[in-house]
């Protein structure tokens, strides 16, 4: 394993549209997919209430991202924690529904705008050290 730097982590994570949500409800881990998109330093995330409600709002929650080849097992995994806020300016609701792909249609919406306080990337090298992407070129 190779640890990498913030920046890398997050141009990495910038290249994938879905990961995992983790908020905390009752005490609960609850872990829900989600699709997101890098603005800046800032996550945004397009997540599906489902069944569950969940309350994300002002809560520490983590979002995690990977692509890990599963015959050669290289690739990379991102973990983000900080806090999450409900994107309330319809502008903003606008134009990141625009840009992002939902994948969950008809159910119930809430964009958040996540603040990472700890970045953790990983890049899993193959036996040399040498990073290969997750297709091993």
């Amino acid at each position: 394993m190779r640890e990498l730097t913030d920046g890398d982590s997050l141009r990495l994570l910038a290249t994938v549209r879905f990961g995992r949500m983790v908020v905390n409800r009752h005490s609960v881990p609850m872990i829900r997919p989600a699709n997101h998109l890098v603005e800046g330093d800032d996550l945004i995330i397009y997540a599906s209430l489902g069944g569950a409600p969940l309350y994300p709002d002002r809560q520490v929650v983590a979002y995690e991202a990977d692509t890990i080849d599963h015959e050669t097992q290289l690739g990379w995994c991102v973990i983000l924690t900080g806090p999450a806020e409900v994107v309330g300016d319809d502008e903003e609701v606008a134009r990141y529904e625009r840009l992002t792909d939902p994948w969950l249609p008809g159910a119930r919406r809430r964009i958040l705008r996540m603040c990472p306080d700890v970045v953790t990337g990983i890049e899993l090298v193959g036996a040399a050290g040498v990073p290969r992407s997750a297709n091993g070129s």
